[in-house]
């Protein structure tokens, strides 16, 4: 075994704060966050916004949808997930606690992460709804705290989002 010391770097918030550009930090590794999304994950992202926006609005539910906010876990963890829906008190500047959905389109780029690390992740922090969208085989995966299932991205998809609202949202055609 070497006797030199191993250097691996660990970044905080702090340092998140000055770097330019888009990057997530996960346990203190950084993760830049490009090239941007190609067109068919940023039409899935903006459908399901618009379904989930709409649906809370019809059922006035106490919710908003983000698509573009950074959701600080901790002083060395730092995510922006594709689409989050938060509810009741709403975030002035980012968002310090878990959503009640987060969802994750897979990329090429981003699928072992959204598919290991940030499972792992958004569970441990209670995060009602994780759904991992895969447009090559068109499925939705739900990760929440009583276990997973996988269904396809076609079929209506409900969720409580709290006590007095429960919405209903289906991907179909939203895809090529």
């Amino acid at each position: 075994m070497s006797t030199a010391p191993r250097y691996i770097p660990h970044y905080t918030l702090d340092d998140y704060n000055r770097w330019e550009g888009d990057w997530e930090l996960i346990d203190g590794v950084a993760i830049s966050m490009s090239p941007s999304p190609f067109g068919p994950h940023e039409r899935i992202v903006a459908e399901l916004s618009r379904q989930i926006l709409n649906q809370v609005h019809e059922h006035h539910c106490e919710c908003r949808v983000y698509t573009n906010l950074d959701w600080i876990i901790s002083d060395d963890t730092v995510v922006r997930p594709d689409v989050m829906v938060v509810c009741g008190e709403q975030p002035q500047r980012h968002l310090e606690r878990a959503p009640i959905v987060a969802v994750e389109v897979l990329s090429e780029s981003t699928r072992s992460r959204d598919l290991i690390a940030k499972r792992t992740l958004y569970r441990e922090n209670k995060v009602g709804y994780y759904l991992i969208i895969d447009p090559v085989d068109r499925s939705v995966q739900v990760v929440t705290d009583s276990g997973e299932v996988t269904i396809n991205a076609e079929s209506p998809l409900t969720l409580q989002l709290d006590r007095d609202c429960e919405i209903q949202v289906k991907l179909t055609g939203h895809f090529d």
